[in-house]
């Protein structure tokens, strides 16, 4: 990292104490120009005594000679912390700076290419923490150039040289130095590993903030992003003007709190992250393409729905990115063909599961449920004690035209709604097209022994 000029690690040194005086003196600023603004002598004199002590704390000599002789003692920093394991723990913590890469199946810390270092320790010295991290120019912070050695920020500390340098040492400790025997707890945990010579290593295994720092921000990022929670509320918007769009989620997350009601008192991350901490599920993949479980809501009408539009929406987008090429050749049209049989091997599938894994009779819950689907997707119920009568219907109706001409309709409406300047173009001869596509799919699996209509 290059040097920078004297004066802008000066006035980066100046612009953090100011920031700190404006923040812990917010409330007393108000009173006074308040108090100045009503000519309140008084008021303005016991405020400005007042703030010339703030004034006093927070200026170069004193801020500097507070933070490099106390609070580098009061406060411990590192990418893996003691007080992760517990929070009583007063063992120390270690800045870890690997030089061996992980194999690519693994992650860990050595997977992280920017650390953000964690602190843990007395509350009070947390202010040396924000100095650190106070930004320098063009996402550069205070830290990193004291790790770097800048000799210009060397000399930013003090009007004293001799004292300056002496700080930016202490600093420069606290931050890289190395312990060479480390201090651990009774709190921490001990895992005690043998060796062919009947010796052994006791390990201590520290918790790695870092690490889990940036997977708490990632998380985040991702449920929470204004443009993930805009889209979230647009899925459930029935207005024509607002876009639906996919957006990602992450299911089966587990969380660990740390620091109760104080995570402070574990350190700045979990303070910062509320004490949360994400756990992914350590689990084998299943291996299926989708989740098959599916199940029209309890006051449907039909299972082209809605519900049923955003479960195969990564396959409907195919067959609208087909439509859109041009010029329409046999290319394009297999390629529309084939994306129209995933379709509708995902609703065989989603029936199958119905007809199959949900218990018989389970669509006499279904109020509004036509009758024709209510016969298709819950066969069993034919079975059942009581229900001779609709036994009798369903092996009276033909019903199985209907659910082809149902599923065609609802393709049909899917593209009108998708290119509204030409859904015209998808009129009576489309409607027919998509009726013969569901209806070879339902050959094709009747050769093959699965059938659709059971």
């Amino acid at each position: 990292m290059p040097n920078f000029s004297p004066d802008l690690a000066k006035n980066t040194v100046q612009a953090f104490l100011t920031s700190q005086f404006d923040k812990k003196t917010e409330k007393e600023q108000r009173q006074l120009a308040k108090a100045i603004e009503d000519n309140d002598l008084d008021k303005i004199s016991e405020l400005k005594e007042k703030l010339s002590k703030f004034e006093d704390r927070y200026s170069l000599e004193v801020w500097m000679d507070n933070a490099a002789n106390r609070m580098t003692k009061q406060i411990g920093f590192g990418t893996h912390i003691s007080k992760g394991i517990h929070s009583s723990s007063k063992g120390d913590n270690i800045n870890f700076d690997p030089n061996t890469a992980l194999p690519k199946a693994v992650v860990g810390h050595q997977s992280i290419k920017n650390h953000q270092l964690d602190a843990s320790g007395n509350a009070a010295a947390l202010p040396l923490y924000s100095f650190f991290e106070f930004e320098v120019q063009d996402g550069k912070k205070v830290k990193d150039y004291i790790i770097e050695n800048d000799n210009s920020f060397e000399l930013s500390l003090s009007s004293d040289p001799d004292l300056s340098k002496q700080y930016f040492k202490a600093f420069r400790q606290a931050l890289v130095g190395k312990n060479k025997q480390p201090i651990t707890s009774e709190y921490n945990k001990q895992t005690l590993w043998p060796h062919a010579n009947k010796q052994y290593t006791c390990i201590i295994p520290l918790y790695p903030s870092s690490l889990t720092n940036i997977v708490f921000q990632k998380i985040q990022h991702i449920k929470y992003s204004d443009e993930t929670s805009s889209k979230r509320k647009n899925r459930f918007s029935n207005k024509e003007d607002v876009i639906q769009a996919a957006y990602p989620t992450i299911s089966d997350i587990a969380v660990v709190q740390l620091g109760g009601s104080n995570p402070q008192g574990v350190s700045k991350h979990m303070s910062t992250q509320g004490g949360i901490n994400y756990l992914l599920p350590s689990l084998p993949p299943t291996l299926t393409r989708y989740n098959t479980h599916f199940k029209p809501s309890k006051f449907a009408t039909s299972i082209f729905s809605n519900a049923l539009e955003k479960r195969v929406s990564p396959t409907l987008l195919k067959i609208f990115s087909a439509i859109e090429i041009k010029p329409n050749n046999v290319k394009v049209r297999d390629l529309r063909k084939q994306a129209m049989d995933e379709v509708l091997t995902q609703i065989f599938d989603y029936a199958h599961y119905m007809q199959n894994e949900l218990p018989a009779g389970w669509s006499k819950d279904q109020v509004n449920l036509n009758d024709s689907e209510k016969f298709w997707l819950d066969p069993k119920r034919a079975e059942l004690e009581g229900e001779e009568s609709w036994k009798e219907k369903r092996e009276a109706e033909d019903w199985h035209k209907d659910i082809i001409h149902s599923y065609a309709r609802w393709i049909n409406s899917l593209l009108q709604k998708k290119f509204k300047d030409i859904k015209d173009g998808f009129a009576d001869t489309e409607h027919t097209q998509w009726e013969r596509d569901m209806q070879a799919m339902i050959d094709l699996y009747e050769r093959a022994g699965k059938g659709v209509f059971l």
